[in-house]
């Protein structure tokens, strides 16, 4: 009985392994390396996406304003700029800081763009 169920385990340890090598290798692709690139200067990444990002925010928040547009539009960009910058100062996990910061980015671009 005691054979059998060091066996057992044995062999639902050698799955899980198997498994778990099985994902590793799937979900390493070429952004999850970049991103393991980065983490060498995780708090240099922090400061300049609280740098740029508070920087972009502030522009569009100047155009929506300027261009008298809707509330909610500078209501957006003010949260989405706050996100990053609760992210980066929280010093939340690598992947989170920079994918809020493109969105941040992104989203300020585009209201840049609008309301230019």
């Amino acid at each position: 009985m005691e054979t059998t169920l060091k066996s057992q385990q044995s062999m639902m340890h050698s799955t899980v392994h198997a498994v778990n090598q099985m994902t590793s290798k799937v979900s390493d692709s070429a952004y999850d390396k970049f991103i393991e690139k980065l983490q060498f200067s995780y708090f240099g990444i922090i400061s300049m996406t609280i740098l740029v990002g508070s920087i972009l925010g502030g522009i569009a928040s100047m155009f929506i304003f300027q261009n008298d547009a809707p509330i909610w539009q500078a209501g957006l960009v003010m949260a989405i700029a706050m996100a990053n910058n609760v992210a980066a100062i929280g010093q939340a996990p690598l992947k989170w800081v920079v994918n809020i910061f493109i969105l941040c980015t992104l989203a300020c671009t585009f209201f840049i763009l609008i309301n230019l």
